[in-house]
């Protein structure tokens, strides 16, 4: 028997389902992203760019990145992203939760709000970094990039995290993502989903104008779905 799924209602409307990113909206992971792309670069004798530019690494997939920036395809993209993940994976856990992000979460899986983690990292990091924070019970599905970086488009994750959430009984008629980069905004159009930027991440107001509702902080987030206290 499916569990006893309930809307999402707030000022915001109705929501079926609520899929969040994980990077840039639960966990501020930009200083350990980062310092993993700083150590592989420097490994690959390639320059380091400034802060800004690195800040554009966070969000697509890593292979993205690594081409994008450096011109590196086949093999040697494949050594990069191979690099980065050991690096990656040594300070992963060291990324807090922003904060107001535990209660909120919490709060919309106590509702019975059908909830997915959607994001391009490989799931079964996703999964690890999630189960560190104490919040991976919440979630109804986890979606991610297979250990192969294969489906990490947006797109194709947030897709992936409805038809998970069909599977487990939830409604997606009017399902909205959370997420903080045009990344999130573009794939949320695309698979059909509705979309909140999160100003409190990585992407400012401009790179997430095409979301229909923008949330400055968690509070406001949380009076959007209609947790808030």
């Amino acid at each position: 028997m499916s569990p006893p799924f309930r809307p999402a209602r707030g000022s915001a409307g109705e929501f079926s389902s609520v899929l969040l990113d994980l990077d840039g909206t639960l966990t501020d992971s930009a200083p350990v992203i980062l310092a993993s792309f700083r150590a592989t670069l420097t490994d690959l004798g390639i320059p380091v760019p400034d802060r800004k530019t690195l800040l554009s690494f966070v969000g697509p997939p890593l292979a993205s990145s690594f081409r994008d920036y450096a011109g590196l395809t086949g093999e040697t993209n494949a050594r990069a992203v191979a690099m980065y993940r050991s690096h990656y994976c040594e300070r992963m856990h060291e990324a807090p939760v922003y904060q107001g992000v535990p209660d909120l979460v919490r709060s919309l899986s106590q509702a019975g709000v059908p909830l997915a983690l959607a994001t391009s990292k490989q799931e079964h990091l996703a999964r690890q970094i999630i189960e560190h924070t104490g919040l991976g019970p919440c979630f109804t599905v986890i979606a991610g990039a297979t250990d192969d970086d294969r489906g990490g488009a947006k797109a194709l994750v947030i897709t992936r995290a409805l038809e998970l959430l069909a599977e487990a009984g939830a409604s997606t008629w009017r399902a909205v993502h959370v997420g903080d980069r045009r990344y999130d905004v573009d794939g949320a159009r695309q698979a059909g989903a509705q979309c909140i930027g999160a100003l409190w991440g990585y992407g400012d107001a401009a790179e997430l104008a095409g979301a229909q509702w923008l949330a400055a902080d968690t509070r406001e987030l949380a009076r959007l779905l209609g947790t808030e206290d």
